[in-house]
């Protein structure tokens, strides 16, 4: 890619012929040798996947977080007080709570995967002059690619050429209403990037028309990728709720073991209990 492409924007101001002269390609698309020279610069066009741990350790985590080993000490104590009943409850809260906080880590990694799912497998492409088709994970910054009524789109891409073209941006924006897209060069102020209108982006679809456009974005830069990466985003780092959560619990076992000891002291000497 060009030196002078600094801002996304860029790409939308251009006249359509200049887009080409943006991301270094051209009419006839980019050579083979330009190809892996930008996938060696700028990546591949695929969605990151979270590594996943094995299903039973997620499940068995659930029964060893901080509030769950209070409980667990809690079904303990019942036990030794000889209240089973009390004891056996405090087991079945621990479980329902772990599956009910599984089945909620499961969902959310399965919206992960069905977005990845989204995204078509093949693209039509314009390289050294001629028209195929490649996998999609294969385009590159700069590739020229065609679109027509019912595609699917494989990565967000600048139009140069466009017949009556209306897309379906509802995976982006939620609206179903399809979109008269243009190649005409846009200048207006802030917008959001999704209401671009010479701009089609990865995982939308093409309900109406045909065009043709050059990529400016793949994999997890695209805005479908972004989108992909807060829902799938799972690392060491808690929420603002989570850390909340745990200063509460932590808050609360040290107040009840504080009081615990003061009414265990108190009625040991002066209740007289053992």
């Amino acid at each position: 890619m060009p030196e002078e492409f600094q801002e996304p924007s860029d790409i939308w101001q251009a006249a359509a012929a200049d887009a080409y002269t943006y991301l270094g390609s051209g009419e006839a698309g980019l050579t083979y040798t330009e190809v892996e020279a930008s996938r060696t610069a700028y990546g591949t066009n695929e969605l990151d996947t979270v590594r996943k741990s094995p299903i039973i350790w997620k499940f068995l985590g659930n029964f060893y977080h901080l509030m769950a080993l209070l409980l667990w000490a809690a079904a303990i104590l019942a036990f030794v007080a000889d209240e089973p009943e009390l004891a056996w409850t405090i087991i079945a809260v621990i479980a329902i709570n772990a599956v009910f906080s599984f089945s909620q880590e499961f969902k959310a990694e399965q919206a992960t995967e069905a977005l990845g799912k989204m995204v078509p497998q093949t693209a039509v492409v314009i390289r050294a002059g001629e028209v195929e088709q490649v996998p999609a994970s294969q385009l590159v910054i700069g590739d020229v690619v065609i679109v027509e009524e019912g595609d699917k789109v494989s990565a967000d891409s600048r139009l140069v050429e466009e017949r009556e073209l209306r897309v379906d941006n509802s995976t982006l924006t939620g609206e179903s209403e399809p979109l008269r897209r243009s190649a005409d060069a846009f200048i207006e102020g802030d917008v959001p990037v999704s209401d671009v209108p010479n701009l089609i982006f990865a995982g939308t679809s093409v309900v109406f028309g045909r065009g043709k456009a050059v990529v400016y974005a793949v994999g997890m830069d695209t805005q479908f990728g972004k989108i992909a990466a807060l829902t799938g985003e799972v690392g060491p780092e808690k929420s603002p709720l989570q850390q909340q959560i745990d200063g509460a619990v932590r808050t609360m076992a040290l107040i009840a073991l504080f009081l615990g000891l003061v009414l265990f002291l108190a009625g040991s000497m002066l209740g007289g209990l053992d």
